[in-house]
């Protein structure tokens, strides 16, 4: 869609290509120009983290002979194994033999050995072949002796298929026995197991920087931008990267805006849909800050005064229309999409200059305007009363509409909403539990309790138990599914029984950047456990208001519910609770002379 219907003139050579931009382009993982960004070691954004300050001294050590590094694919494990190589070489390492699936190198009378990837072939070698040829030294009853350090990345899978059942590997087979089986097994001191699937991208410690705000400052460095100053950009003040760049780096509101976007990012992973690696934090961060046009292109979009609001960040954020797998999970979180009535009224008849409209954002040191023609365009093509039906203008109104919100999720300021009767940022967010779920696990524990009995009651009125307090009391439970019988009973298990928890990382949080991504709700026995990531979390306090969910929420949500019961409902209860009509309730216990005793419990 063009802003201005004309044809183009050829125009005079534009200044201002970014060279930065064209790699930083590579780093999506849907990038229209190559995605060699998104695999290995990248010195120009590689961050520094805990496995940098804990783990290369153990790997230096010579008491250290291996480090397996296991996780997801994309969580940075050869990016670090590259970056400890690189980091050993400048400190006189002597590499005697470099592939593309590792290297070996001598340093200070240690022989080192990497292995990037031990979970697949390798140029005609079998995988299991390497891999019995990496822990040829590590075979026999003993812990292993000589001058040597083995750094492996593996699948959890492989590693245990390889060494589990092997009898050549008896002393660590038995290592990785217990590390995978028991939580507290602290290995032998030549050993070092690090799960990345337990990092942790985002944080909630704002004074200790997380993973997410120590990539941003990477691609926030101001020497990556210089080519984009007026001086040196003739599309300098028009530029939508420009425009991103500058926003997220101002010093009166950058701070505000990233902790809005990585509140984005903690809703992902509270979910507990998908892990987030650092491929994908790197990838959706450079869809955000820097679309998918190099420079070039970008001229040429802006001289044929196309519109080009989709590159705005703010819109990039929510961009369904993407594959990449965290851009999906944000646009379930869009907040074009959540009801605000008097939002919604406000957009529609305020442009995005008026003094009105600009007097709701955040300060800003500089003014980055570069978005408001685009946003103009919209503005002034909307249907021309209900009678306009044309397509191309209710695609405006709907995109300036969803546009004027996601901006004002971002820089809109929280008290001059809230002086204005007007939602804040987390009002515009899908979720109303957000900050008592994000309390706890800030927390560690459920304090008193309290969260186990909503909980409880929850899961009661879920079951169809109404009576509040027998419902917070004792976790009931329906012991048959028939419909079509007229009395209904259930299970009762005192509340007392159960616990909410938090897990921590154990061991592995010397190495890793941990936070919990679900709360568990379960038996004091251990033997029922019930997990609950942030989506289960929100519709459990709904039903502990009253809310009833739909056929569809029961079929999404509740499978691992339904798992929980069973469980529970194995072990024997020492009442049952019985109902007619939903509002009667009768209690069967037996007493102290083991009578079975029936009596009605009041509303």
């Amino acid at each position: 869609m063009r802003m201005i219907e004309k044809e183009s003139a050829p125009g005079k050579a534009v200044r201002g290509l970014n060279p930065h931009v064209n790699s930083f382009l590579t780093i999506y993982s849907q990038s229209e120009r190559s995605t060699g960004g998104t695999r290995g070691y990248d010195p120009e954004t590689y961050v520094e983290t805990k496995l940098d300050r804990n783990l290369i001294p153990r790997i230096i050590s010579p008491q250290t002979k291996l480090v397996i590094l296991t996780g997801n694919a994309g969580d940075g494990k050869t990016a670090f194994i590259q970056h400890v190589e690189c980091l050993l070489k400048e400190r006189g390492a002597d590499i005697t033999k470099r592939t593309d699936n590792g290297c070996t190198f001598a340093f200070e009378g240690v022989n080192y050995q990497t292995l990037y990837d031990g979970s697949q072939d390798f140029e005609g070698t079998a995988c299991d072949a390497m891999l019995a040829a990496f822990f040829n030294e590590l075979e026999g009853d003993k812990p292993p002796e000589g001058s040597f350090t083995k750094v492996i990345a593996i699948n959890e899978g492989k590693l245990r298929d390889f060494i589990l059942h092997k009898p050549q590997y008896r002393w660590l087979g038995k290592q990785v026995h217990h590390y995978f089986n028991y939580g507290s097994f602290k290995p032998h001191a030549s050993l070092v197991f690090v799960n990345l699937n337990l990092r942790s991208v985002v944080s909630i410690n704002e004074e200790n920087g997380s993973l997410f705000d120590l990539l941003m400052s990477k691609f926030l460095q101001p020497s990556f931008w210089e080519p984009c100053s007026s001086e040196n950009c003739d599309d300098s003040d028009s530029c939508p990267i420009r425009h991103n760049i500058a926003n997220f780096s101002d010093p009166l509101r950058g701070a505000e805006i990233r902790r809005r976007l990585e509140h984005l990012l903690l809703a992902v992973h509270f979910r507990k849909i998908r892990h987030i690696t650092m491929r994908d934090l790197r990838s959706i961060l450079s869809l955000i800050l820097f679309g998918k046009l190099p420079c070039s292109k970008i001229h040429e979009k802006l001289a044929e005064r196309v519109l080009l609001i989709g590159g705005f960040y703010y819109n990039a954020v929510f961009s369904g229309e993407e594959k990449d797998r965290i851009a999906q999970l944000l646009s379930d979180l869009d907040v074009a999409r959540v009801s605000n009535p008097k939002l919604d009224n406000f957009i529609h008849f305020h442009s995005p200059d008026d003094p009105e409209m600009l007097d709701l954002f955040l300060p800003v040191e500089s003014s980055y305007q570069a978005d408001i023609p685009h946003l103009l365009f919209l503005y002034e093509n909307r249907p021309q009363g209900t009678q306009d039906t044309d397509p191309d203008r209710r695609a405006c109104a709907q995109l300036y509409h969803a546009s004027m919100r996601r901006k004002l999720f971002f820089e809109a300021d929280e008290s001059k909403m809230i002086a204005a009767g007007l939602p804040t940022w987390k009002d515009m967010l899908p979720y109303r539990r957000f900050d008592r779920f994000l309390e706890v696990i800030e927390a560690g524990e459920d304090s008193g309790g309290v969260l186990r009995d909503q909980l409880t009651l929850a899961i009661s009125k879920s079951e169809r138990i109404y009576n509040e307090t027998v419902g917070r009391e004792y976790l009931c439970l329906s012991s048959t599914g028939f419909r079509r019988i007229q009395t209904k009973s259930f299970y009762g298990f005192p509340a007392t029984d159960f616990e909410v928890i938090v897990k921590d990382a154990g061991n592995q949080g010397e190495f890793l950047e941990y936070m919990p991504n679900c709360l568990f709700y379960r038996h004091c026995d251990k033997s029922a456990e019930l997990e609950i990531p942030l989506d289960l979390f929100e519709i459990l306090c709904r039903i502990h208001d009253g809310y009833v969910p739909t056929a569809s929420e029961i079929r999404t949500f509740f499978l691992n519910l339904e798992m929980f019961k069973r469980h529970v409902t194995a072990k024997q209860s020492d009442r049952i609770f019985l109902t007619e009509d939903d509002t009667n309730l009768f209690e069967i216990k037996s007493d102290q002379s083991a009578q079975l005793v029936m009596s009605k419990l009041g509303g």
